[in-house]
């Protein structure tokens, strides 16, 4: 019995269709609608061995050039195509991020996002959403609560709507700057379909939550309340927001000038991913500045 229970899932796995794998986190990234990148990865074919037939030997090979050439030819768009398996169900929610060093007064480049940096270094921070999303970013201070990033009056008058595929900086304007204590600097970010109600209070004067807004209706413009009124964020707070998802809907992967995007663009960044398309679906990230 257990020969047969064997001999069956062995059979089974040989007949697997082509195409099954997973898609990357940086797939499901740029399979999102609007991407700029438009992915096509070829399916990866194996081939199927039938139980007590043997393989046909001097038949005639298939034309792969023919075959090949009837296949549309991978869209391209801002110069960039890379190869995706399926965009058939609904987009994950994404997000990607990278840090920006500028050291010596150089420009600003893309480094791991768990370097170790050092005295007169000067980072931002870039994210990206694949989806138009609420988005926030706060950073715990030496006294131990948190303050806010983005939004910033200085974008979009304050709004943390976010455009998908646009960059953002944080801070918008301005920079870390290492002096030389060292230390570690803890920044905590949100991207989240809908509104997230424990931030919103705290950053914003008035607060429509997105239920109450009839559909087809434009929210309400909101507000940001002055610098100074707006309540510290502790401890406490962050750990709900983080704790109200489900850790297992997460995916992630770092990526470096080793695992080009495309021939054309390289890149040193993260990406994080809820596979959870429900409407009210968000992503947290922890991420640590080290500085020595």
């Amino acid at each position: 019995m257990r020969f047969l229970l064997f001999f069956s899932l062995l059979l089974i796995s040989r007949l697997e269709p082509a195409g099954a794998q997973e898609l990357t986190p940086r797939e499901l990234f740029f399979s999102a609608p609007g991407s700029p990148v438009k992915v096509t990865r070829k399916a990866e074919t194996k081939p199927v061995t039938q139980i007590g037939v043997k393989p046909n030997v001097g038949t005639t090979p298939v034309n792969r050039a023919k075959s090949d050439a009837a296949q549309p030819a991978p869209e391209r768009a801002g110069g960039a195509a890379v190869v995706l398996a399926s965009a058939s169900a609904p987009a994950a929610l994404g997000l990607r991020y990278s840090i920006l060093l500028s050291r010596e007064n150089r420009d600003y480049r893309e480094v791991d996002t768990e370097s170790v940096f050092r005295s007169g270094d000067r980072l931002k921070i870039q994210v990206e959403a694949n989806a138009g999303a609420y988005l926030y970013v706060v950073a715990r201070g030496s006294s131990g609560n948190w303050s806010v990033l983005f939004p910033t009056s200085e974008v979009e008058n304050g709004s943390n709507l976010v455009a998908p595929f646009r960059p953002y900086l944080v801070p918008a304007t301005g920079r870390f700057y290492f002096d030389d204590q060292a230390g570690e600097e803890k920044l905590f970010l949100v991207l989240a379909r809908r509104p997230e109600a424990n931030l919103e209070d705290i950053i914003y004067k008035i607060n429509t939550p997105a239920e109450a807004v009839p559909p087809g209706t434009k929210p309400p413009a909101k507000e940001m309340q002055l610098a100074q009124l707006i309540r510290p964020i502790d401890d406490q707070l962050v750990g709900r927001v983080r704790s109200s998802l489900v850790a297992r809907d997460l995916v992630f992967e770092k990526v470096d000038e080793t695992k080009p995007l495309t021939p054309e663009r390289r890149e040193t960044a993260a990406y994080v991913i809820n596979k959870n398309p429900a409407p009210d679906a968000k992503l947290v990230v922890d991420l640590k500045l080290q500085h020595r």
